[in-house]
């Protein structure tokens, strides 16, 4: 880890290209609509739930990785932003009594201004500095949820009894719908991430301009991620900031594509679904998610997106060379 990326704009360059033919938008949005028709074809409400796991988590890893890998800036505060959003969604909701559709937007703004004072200070820091400081700023916000005794934030107990976006309908009616609006959200911020990096903003030279939008970008796509998961699950604690985690949502990143468009949606799936297949083996879990992270790290550095594309690039190199022939 002494080799981290350096964060500093001027000189960090994201490691991604510009999507072009080679990204074409087709098959993501195939993929969209084939997850889109698993709950009408699957009536098991638990495949639905893993799915939205998967799906709410695709939308945190991509906040993440506007930053930590097409910015290379080195930020372990990701989820203390992600839970200001929830919270801040959360108490709109349960001390004011404000509509849950009503307070997500709250959410969505509170999690860019967190990002503006957690991040943007650190954009011109190396990768160890700016790690080890947004980090200390993070876990500023989890002690003092901690030690919240006003009754606010709920403390150590967490914020409970959070309206969800769906409570009118029935149980499986309101898995479904989160569902897909989860999926609709991720695809929706995974296209307008595309567009950014294509746009002459990411093809630019003006780096400091590049990661002042992107941390921006971030912490409003981490606030919208942390309306959804208190909504969805109806409150939040401390806990979702502990290192375990973070870890986990970093192996997510790395795992489908670190500085890519669709790894992180990639890895947020793969990573959700084998958790869920091992079940309530922890050790089990660990040991395999380790051995995928480096397994990717040694045979895949570009992650299963890099793979899949190396895959489809040599598909149509045959073609071609197929029709020459």
């Amino acid at each position: 880890m002494s080799e981290m990326t350096q964060a500093d704009p001027e000189k960090a360059r994201p490691s991604r290209s510009p999507p072009g033919p080679r990204t074409s938008v087709v098959p993501t949005i195939a993929v969209v609509c084939v997850l889109a028709c698993v709950p009408l074809v699957w009536r098991n409400d638990y495949i639905v739930s893993v799915l939205t796991l998967g799906v709410l988590s695709s939308l945190m890893a991509q906040s993440w990785n506007l930053t930590i890998g097409l910015c290379g800036i080195w930020n372990l505060g990701q989820l203390a932003i992600i839970a200001i959003g929830g919270y801040a969604t959360g108490i709109l909701t349960v001390e004011l009594g404000i509509s849950a559709w009503l307070a997500l937007p709250a959410g969505v703004v509170a999690g860019g201004l967190a990002a503006a004072i957690m991040v943007l200070p650190v954009i011109r820091l190396r990768g160890i500095y700016a790690a080890l400081l947004t980090f200390a700023l993070a876990e500023v916000v989890r002690l003092l949820i901690l030690a919240d005794g006003t009754g606010l934030t709920g403390g150590r107990a967490g914020l409970s009894g959070v309206p969800g976006l769906f409570d009118r309908l029935s149980y499986s009616g309101s898995l479904r719908a989160s569902f897909w609006l989860a999926l609709v959200l991720s695809a929706a911020v995974m296209l307008l991430v595309r567009g950014m990096v294509a746009s002459p903003l990411g093809t630019g030279v003006d780096r400091r301009r590049q990661a002042i939008v992107a941390t921006l970008f971030s912490g409003l796509v981490a606030g919208l991620a942390g309306g959804l998961y208190v909504t969805y699950h109806h409150g939040i604690t401390p806990n979702f900031m502990a290192l375990r985690p973070l870890g986990l949502l970093l192996i997510m990143v790395i795992v489908g594509g670190l500085g890519t468009v669709r790894g992180p949606v990639i890895g947020a799936l793969v990573v959700t679904v084998l958790g869920e297949l091992l079940g309530e083996a922890a050790l089990w879990r660990l040991l395999a998610l380790g051995a995928l992270l480096l397994l990717v790290l040694l045979v895949w550095p570009a992650g299963i997106d890099g793979l899949l594309q190396r895959c489809l690039d040599k598909m149509r190199a045959w073609r071609k060379g197929g029709k020459k022939t």
